[in-house]
């Protein structure tokens, strides 16, 4: 697997300062890109964009608060209330 430093770098930038926008930006980016036909730009904002949401990946489950049991419902009494 080719690692390119320069994608890496820039996709942790964007997770860092924008978090889950940063997937979002890159797609915009590389569409407008591949809309006017540059596909040597628009592989690295390719690259970017996966990265980006690898890197959100391996960040959710850390952030993720611990796993808490489901709310216990009150218990309801079968006798009818009295005035």
């Amino acid at each position: 697997m080719k690692i390119d430093h320069d994608v890496l770098l820039f996709a942790t930038r964007l997770v860092e300062e924008l978090g889950e926008s940063a997937v979002r930006i890159s797609r915009v980016r590389l569409v407008e890109l591949t809309a006017a036909n540059n596909l040597r730009a628009a592989a690295f904002w390719r690259d970017v964009m996966q990265t980006s949401e690898r890197l959100l990946a391996e960040r959710s489950p850390a952030l993720a608060p611990p796993p808490t049991s489901p709310p216990v419902a009150p218990v309801m009494s079968a006798q009818p209330a009295t005035l």
